[in-house]
């Protein structure tokens, strides 16, 4: 297939270039790219007006539908839903609370979290003015640690789902158990683990009390929305954090056009053909790792495993490779023509491409690149 790049009319007005993404649905470079038929429910929703509230809650039906949920709702993406989740756990249906956050006087504020789960985005749960505490380390976490960290002022637990968390703590299924012995309700940050379709509904099947999921990656709906879903009482908390409302999650304001068009992805999402999505994926990151594979001192394979969630194509640098190193090759790739965003594992000494957004043609243009930069002091 010929390595060709569209063009963007609207793009090149504002002087901004075009970049091939393959660092998967990451915000940094716009998430990953709606589909036709939600761009046009976005723009027919766009020519009228309703209330957002009913608008949210006949979407969180939806919601709540496809994942076995009590209740569902739309939230301005991920990191949104983590705030006003904790939010829910921490103020309940309590409107004085709600319009006090982030001051949490006389409020339950703690939030306990194994320290192996303490992600880049755990912070977000502090925007609450709640505090995270800490059990276990960063390999493992034992039953009683957990349990004597809840008390009195513990709203919540969290439990994280992402590519690469180690898995020597405590399952779901065992936090829940502990907390929910002590009344204590579980937030679980499932924020990019679709595919498999199955996790729209694994954690409340395995006892979440709220999950939190993004609806702008391989859901591919609008950058700036996600999933909030779980217990009915919470979800309800959670709209009473949430804007319209005068609440912490005001900022966090989720549009009309924005909750259609997460509607309109979701939709579409449960009625593709996923294992012929990840096939594809397969057979263009291929293209690369068939590519690059040829050059001495490194391995090229495609990896498709608990640290990544789509086919990617994964560039490991041997011990004795001489050649440029890892983040030399990315900033090469981004200062390149056409700009080349991949992801950096510095430790591994590997380069990863991932096969979400990659268009046609594309992947030719990755092997091409990545070959001339790698053998330029190789």
């Amino acid at each position: 297939m010929a390595a060709t790049r569209a063009t963007n009319r609207i793009y090149a007005e504002l002087g901004v270039p075009l970049v091939i993404h393959a660092g998967g649905p990451t915000t940094n470079y716009g998430g990953s790219l709606m589909r036709p038929d939600t761009f046009q429910a976005m723009a027919e929703a766009g020519r009228a007006f309703v209330s957002i509230e009913q608008l949210d809650r006949r979407v969180g039906a939806y919601i709540a539908e496809i994942t076995g949920a009590e209740a569902g709702m739309v939230v301005g993406g991920a990191a949104a839903g983590m705030v006003v989740s904790l939010a829910a756990c921490m103020t309940g249906s309590d409107v004085a609370a709600v319009r006090r956050l982030p001051d949490t006087t006389g409020l339950r504020d703690e939030l306990v979290i194994q320290k192996m789960h303490r992600g880049p985005y755990s912070h977000m749960y502090g925007f609450t003015g709640a505090r995270l505490v800490e059990v276990g380390n960063v390999m493992t976490c034992i039953p009683e640690e957990l349990q004597a960290a809840l008390s009195e002022r513990t709203a919540a637990a969290a439990f994280l789902f992402a590519p690469g968390t180690p898995r020597g703590g405590l399952t779901l299924p065992q936090v829940v158990e502990i907390a929910h012995a002590r009344g204590v309700p579980v937030i679980v940050d499932a924020a990019m683990t679709v595919p498999p379709r199955d996790n729209l509904q694994r954690f409340i099947r395995e006892g979440a009390d709220l999950v939190v999921m993004s609806g702008g990656k391989i859901i591919r709906g609008p950058q700036a929305s996600g999933l909030l879903y779980g217990r009915a009482d919470l979800v309800e908390a959670a709209r009473l954090n949430s804007s319209p409302n005068h609440a912490i999650g005001r900022p966090s304001k989720v549009s009309k056009e924005e909750m259609v068009g997460l509607y309109a992805a979701l939709r579409s999402y449960m009625d593709s053909d996923e294992a012929a999505m990840l096939r594809e994926f397969h057979e263009l990151v291929s293209i690369i790792v068939d590519d690059v594979g040829e050059l001495d001192g490194l391995r090229a394979t495609v990896e498709f495993d608990d640290r990544f969630f789509v086919p990617t194509a994964v560039i490991a640098l041997d011990a004795d490779w001489r050649g440029p190193g890892v983040e030399a090759v990315s900033d090469a790739l981004l200062a390149g023509d056409p700009p080349i965003f991949v992801r950096v594992d510095p430790a591994r000494r590997q380069l990863e491409a991932y096969a979400a957004n990659l268009q046609p043609g594309e992947p030719e243009i990755i092997a091409r690149r990545l070959t001339e930069i790698l053998t330029q002091s190789a």
